[in-house]
């Protein structure tokens, strides 16, 4: 359905940003009035006010309540020897991570081929671990849960790991003066053996950082294979990043092409 528009009005819609499809004569004959008014506009020289950028919605973590139960109870760390240097990450030398709880993302993941007829599903064998950099606010909290959860769920269910062998998360969350902690070190060796990943995936910069010990931003991180205690590590942005840096989820996807790579080449065992 078209609308039955004069020239003035075609011109009013065109100046607020309203696309009109339109024939091709039609539409010259409106550039010719959305010239003519540039140019009473300029001559009156009336001032436009500035529109005020929208606010950014806050990401509120929700509580979960069919979360699946936890393998090992959350450790105190110390801070990592090597800390962000620049003023964004000054409390860093200052702060302790905490290593949660770990958490079966998909208690039922796929049966393989050979029980069910299907063909095998690339990386389906591999045994995935997400450390995934959380606000102490929802470190208990379902990391499927809530806007951020979703949107991470709908990333790996894209990635086929809700297929895969094993698929578990844990939570890393940063306090600020915790005192005294135990070293990272032992608790994250422990859970690299209780749960024996072929691949991590890390989510987050400042955790990406620590675990990593380095302090090049999360960009130069990006985009290539890490070793965390001799498994294979990719890097890429946390959920809760990507709701507010929504042309970053391009950038995450790649990520996950990359870890979902090393996947497939474990074999069934």
């Amino acid at each position: 359905m078209s609308l039955d528009l004069d020239k003035r009005q075609r011109a009013m819609l065109r100046e607020m940003g309203i696309r009109l499809w339109q024939p091709q004569a039609v539409a010259a004959e409106v550039a010719g009035v959305v010239v003519a008014a540039d140019t009473q506009k300029i001559s009156t020289s009336t001032p436009t006010s500035a529109a005020l950028p929208a606010p950014e919605a806050a990401v509120v973590p929700s509580s979960a309540s069919n979360a699946p139960p936890s393998r090992r109870p959350p450790v105190e760390s110390a801070p990592a020897s090597a800390a962000p240097s620049n003023a964004a990450n000054a409390t860093a030398g200052n702060s302790a991570w905490s290593l949660g709880e770990a958490r079966a993302l998909y208690a039922q993941p796929a049966k393989p081929a050979a029980d069910n007829g299907q063909p095998a599903v690339p990386g389906a064998a591999a045994r995935w671990l997400l450390l995934i950099e959380t606000p102490p606010v929802a470190f208990e909290a379902d990391p499927l849960s809530g806007d951020a959860g979703k949107l991470l769920d709908n990333m790996l269910r894209a990635a086929g790991l809700h297929q895969s062998a094993s698929a578990v998360s844990v939570p890393l969350s940063r306090r600020v003066d915790a005192g005294n902690a135990a070293p990272l070190g032992a608790p994250l060796a422990e859970l690299l053996k209780t749960e024996k990943p072929d691949v991590i995936l890390i989510m987050g910069r400042l955790a990406a950082q620590a675990l990593l010990q380095s302090t090049e931003p999360l960009g130069k991180l990006r985009g290539r294979n890490h070793q965390l205690a001799g498994v294979a590590a990719v890097v890429t942005y946390d959920a809760a990043y990507l709701l507010r840096s929504l042309p970053d989820k391009a950038k995450a996807w790649d990520d996950l092409c990359r870890a979902q790579q090393i996947a497939q080449r474990i074999k069934p065992k």
